[in-house]
């Protein structure tokens, strides 16, 4: 009788475990990322009334008599792999892991976990060291820890297989994009043979643009040439002579008057001399890419035109420009856009995932660290993990409140019955003392 009584109070006690993990599910139901947890019971010792015996001559095997002594909180298991619906926010650094893997967040000396995606980029004093120095880094909004990744010092790659660091997103060395100068000009059309102009004294103009260095950064600069017949006798050899150049607001600029000999086959029309000459411009060398240029009788117009950078594209060059805007792409890559149309790579976001993840210390404020029973983190990119990153929405608490609601009755009942049983154990107890009476 007694004995139920020590029962009974382990039944309260389990019970009154499971109703406080039930209490904190409930209470985590609004809670970013967050885990429900799950109490499981089993039972403890046993006493021994008769030992089992096998078989005889002349009886049967007897089972053994055993009375319990109660049960004990054997697991508080997170249910840590069940995926949390996606909560929309717009906000550019809330993002969401589909997948096992965890973000990696530091304090500075702890390294810590978590599925919490709500983010932003420090441009204020923080809780963290010196605030001058943690200015444009990307780090959690509840505690503004460090939100770490492989920064990228190229611009178009990453080393995943180095260290990882914190994430650096803002700052004058990412802000900006630093232009380029034009180096490259390519010329097409046909000269026309027949194209008065060309005899004359200023010739058939040719206008190109051209970016080079300015008072406020790079600016572009208008390039006039005139095409002139070279003056002998033979009437497929032509000057392109640079006679102009003007900046964005048509102010003149001093130049060095330059001179480009072009010299065509009377059988094909195609360039015989050099297909590319070197100009200089404001202290910028820029080649022309002349090899396209023809020259047939057309009606006698000259068509010449020109564009910036050659064949494939390369030394266009480009404007000073500004960020504009940070995408962060499915496999955690993190890309800077400018306003010149630069589109340079900052960061690479770094995901951990676990051997046993249930295993993991559950930290509060939604961070987890790493345990014996869970293992090493394996920290890669979140796509090696067969997983992707989505931004503008956040990762809701997995708590099923039909479930809890369930589990809630049955632990209730649990309970009334435990204390059912410790109340009629008492009733029976008060009967023995009443015998002697």
């Amino acid at each position: 009788m007694l004995r139920s009584l020590y029962s009974a109070v382990s039944g309260l006690n389990i019970n009154q475990t499971s109703m406080d993990v039930i209490g904190n599910n409930i209470a985590n139901v609004n809670t970013n990322g967050y885990k429900s947890m799950a109490t499981n019971f089993s039972d403890i010792l046993y006493q021994n009334k008769s030992n089992a015996s096998g078989p005889s001559e002349t009886r049967g095997s007897l089972n053994p008599i055993q009375v319990g002594l109660g049960g004990r909180v054997a697991a508080i298991d997170t249910n840590i792999t069940k995926q949390g619906s996606a909560l929309t926010t717009d906000a550019p650094f809330n993002m969401m892991i589909t997948g096992d893997a965890f973000f990696i967040v530091t304090d500075g000396t702890n390294q810590y976990y978590t599925r919490d995606g709500d983010f932003f980029v420090d441009g204020e004093i923080n809780e963290i060291g010196n605030p001058e120095d943690d200015e444009g880094y990307l780090v959690t909004s509840s505690l503004g820890y460090y939100v770490l990744g492989w920064e990228s010092a190229d611009g178009a790659t990453v080393n995943t297989d180095g260290p990882i660091g914190k994430i650096m997103l803002m700052g004058p060395d990412i802000e900006d994009s630093p232009g380029e100068p034009t180096t490259n000009i390519r010329v097409t059309g046909n000269i026309d043979k027949m194209d008065k102009s060309i005899y004359t004294k200023e010739g058939h103009g040719v206008s190109a643009a051209a970016l080079v260095p300015g008072e406020e950064g790079y600016e572009t600069y208008n390039l006039n040439f005139s095409i002139t017949d070279a003056g002998d006798d033979d009437d497929t050899t032509y000057l392109m002579t640079l006679t102009g150049v003007t900046d964005s607001q048509g102010k003149k600029v001093d130049f060095d008057e330059q001179e480009i000999e072009l010299t065509y086959s009377p059988a094909d029309g195609k360039l015989t001399s050099a297909e590319t000459a070197n100009i200089n411009v404001a202290g910028v060398g820029i080649t022309l890419d002349l090899g396209l240029t023809t020259n047939y009788n057309t009606g006698g117009v000259t068509t010449l035109r020109t564009a910036r950078g050659d064949a494939e594209g390369n030394g266009q060059g480009q404007e000073d420009g500004k960020m504009t805007g940070i995408s962060v792409q499915k496999d955690g890559s993190i890309y800077a856009k400018y306003s010149n149309g630069d589109t340079r790579l900052l960061a690479q976001m770094a995901t951990a995932t676990f051997m046993n993840a249930t295993g993991l210390v559950n930290e509060g404020d939604n961070l987890y660290s790493a345990s014996k029973a869970s293992g090493d983190p394996d920290i890669a990119p979140v796509d090696e993990n067969n997983g992707t990153i989505s931004t503008g929405v956040l990762e809701a608490s997995n708590v099923d409140l039909s479930d809890e609601f369930t589990r809630m009755i049955t632990a209730q009942r649990a309970f009334q019955a435990n204390s059912r049983i410790i109340t009629t154990s008492d009733s029976m107890l008060q009967e023995l003392k009443n015998l002697k009476r």
